[in-house]
């Protein structure tokens, strides 16, 4: 599968930038310590486009949007383990987020 795993460091509000294509998307994590859950906001060639989507595993996180960049998405490390992304989990790699281009959503989905 060619899908990029974004890093998630150990920081409540954390902000990196890649491109994805051909299209400078900037990702914005924050984390709510009481839900333990973190949430997403988007900008496309630094557009903002989608804030406070709530990142969950198992499901396109960009699919209700038409943005043609591909898909986003939680993927346990180990499938099968229906761990939340609370921030053990993604600071610790046992949930990744990750990206992968329209080319390869079957593949990716089919991993999820």
């Amino acid at each position: 599968m060619t899908a990029v795993e974004f890093k998630i460091v150990d920081a409540a509000d954390q902000r990196f930038s890649a491109f994805l294509g051909d299209r400078r998307v900037t990702v914005r994590l924050r984390y709510n310590p009481t839900i333990d859950r973190w949430s997403l906001n988007l900008a496309i060639d630094d557009l903002p486009v989608l804030h406070g989507r709530r990142v969950v595993t198992g499901v396109d996180l960009l699919r209700a949007y038409n943005f043609g960049i591909g898909i986003m998405f939680a993927q346990e490390e180990k499938a099968g383990t229906f761990l939340p992304p609370g921030k053990r989990e993604l600071v610790g790699g046992l949930v990744k987020l990750c990206h992968a281009l329209e080319s390869d959503v079957e593949e990716a989905l089919a991993s999820v």
